[in-house]
């Protein structure tokens, strides 16, 4: 906190004195605003990332996903940015494709709407779809770091804030805010969504939430989260604690009731879209299906059989036996514990209950491969709990970060093409 000290100086003209500030309150002030060094952070941050993706473009070859020479824009929508593009030029099918066994086939109904469309509509009817993709991922990931820094400061400080801004700015997937995937559209309204739960706004984060809710999948997580929230609350309140208004009662439980119905909306669209009542989960189905060979949605046996798979393959089908289990107790475990730590109490009960909520929603409906790094990027605001003390330290976790994001860059987009390099 800054020393609020004055000193007084009368001038020699004989006015009325006036009020001049002590020298650590004149520093205070010199400072720039959090936000504008959150959005600096940012925009260093496009530059190393630009930096990693030119260098990987030099390397890639026939068998690289994007080809031999491939332009920047080909590389930023590779992957996964295909298929927003094929729902912004043609959207979704009225018939599920199939395939020569007759199963459904991957289609578009797997992606939500908003991010493909906003970026259609940005085109203007002339521009590369990938050009306005490309500015509204960048965009966002400005708005989500300065979202990021408004939720965690007042429970950490300003230095440790804005660490975890420049933690989310320069990790692994930060070039996911470069690529013409919904990401960081969805983590923008998710984390906006987030702050204003914490400052107790229920009916502004209603639109951001029916937004999110077309954008990303995990909104339920987010239903989850806030219902959670008010049940803590009234507990706390009947134990003496702050009271819990009717007013903010019913409005959070107007905001968790119709993120709960936006979540399970895109499944009843998809159902009119193609008179096919399981279309949806039919269609998640047939992504799983490149997996594990039962694609039906059961919850949380995803976990188990991915554990199952790689303790056979790392160890033999004996020890997969025991080591199955182990694996997913310590996976568990490990994040209960981290969500429990003194440093992961401090950001707060939102977002530790939004962390727990989300765990769990993948946990019931993920099936754990590549992509489940990218998934954890909701999880952002748990940055907040892992900083370092020291100035190298902290310089030291950035560095690593940055040097990982371009192995995950050179392994996704560079000469390595493996089962598992889908970003």
């Amino acid at each position: 906190m800054a020393d609020r000290r004055v000193t007084w100086t009368a001038p020699s003209w004989g006015d009325a004195p006036v009020r001049t500030r002590a020298p650590r309150e004149r520093t205070e002030a010199a400072r720039l605003p959090w936000w504008v060094v959150a959005l600096g952070i940012f925009a260093a941050s496009r530059v190393v990332t630009t930096v990693l993706f030119l260098w990987v473009q030099t390397l890639a070859t026939p068998q690289s996903r994007a080809g031999a020479t491939p332009s920047f824009l080909d590389l930023v929508s590779a992957w996964d940015g295909q298929w927003y593009w094929l729902i912004a030029e043609s959207g979704y099918p009225a018939a599920l494709p199939l395939t020569d066994a007759g199963a459904v086939d991957t289609n578009q109904w797997a992606f939500l709407p908003v991010y493909p469309v906003l970026a259609k509509a940005l085109t203007f009817g002339v521009l590369d779809w990938r050009i306005p993709a490309l500015a509204v991922s960048v965009a966002a990931g400005f708005g989500a770091a300065v979202l990021l820094g408004a939720l965690l400061l007042p429970r950490i400080g300003r230095s440790r804030a804005l660490f975890a801004v420049a933690l989310l700015s320069c990790s692994p997937l930060a070039f996911m805010f470069q690529t013409t995937y919904a990401e960081s559209l969805g983590l923008l309204l998710l984390l906006g969504a987030l702050l204003l739960v914490d400052r107790e706004r229920y009916l502004a984060a209603i639109p951001v939430a029916l937004v999110l809710a077309f954008t990303r999948p995990g909104v339920l997580a987010f239903a989850l989260a806030v219902g959670l929230l008010l049940v803590v609350r009234l507990v706390r309140a009947r134990r003496g604690g702050p009271p819990l208004p009717a007013a903010s009662l019913a409005s959070g439980l107007l905001l968790a009731g119709l993120s709960a119905a936006a979540g399970f909306a895109w499944s009843g669209i998809a159902a009119l879209g193609t008179g096919r009542a399981d279309a949806y989960f039919a269609t998640e189905g047939a992504w799983r299906a490149l997996w594990m060979p039962d694609g039906s949605i059961t919850l949380f046996s995803p976990w188990w059989f991915a554990a199952t798979f790689w303790t056979r393959l790392a160890l033999g089908d004996a020890a997969a036996v025991w080591a199955a289990p182990v694996v997913l107790l310590v996976v568990v475990g490990g994040f209960a514990a981290l969500l429990l730590a003194p440093a992961t109490r401090r950001l707060g009960l939102t977002v530790r209950l939004w962390a727990a909520s989300y765990a769990l929603y993948l946990l019931a409906v993920f099936f754990p491969q590549s992509s489940v790094f990218r998934l954890l990027m909701p999880m952002a605001p748990l940055a907040g709990a892992v900083v370092p003390r020291s100035i190298p330290a902290r310089a030291a976790v950035l560095i690593v970060s940055v040097a990982l994001q371009a192995l995950w860059l050179w392994v996704c987009y560079g000469p390595a093409q493996t089962y598992w390099s889908v970003p």
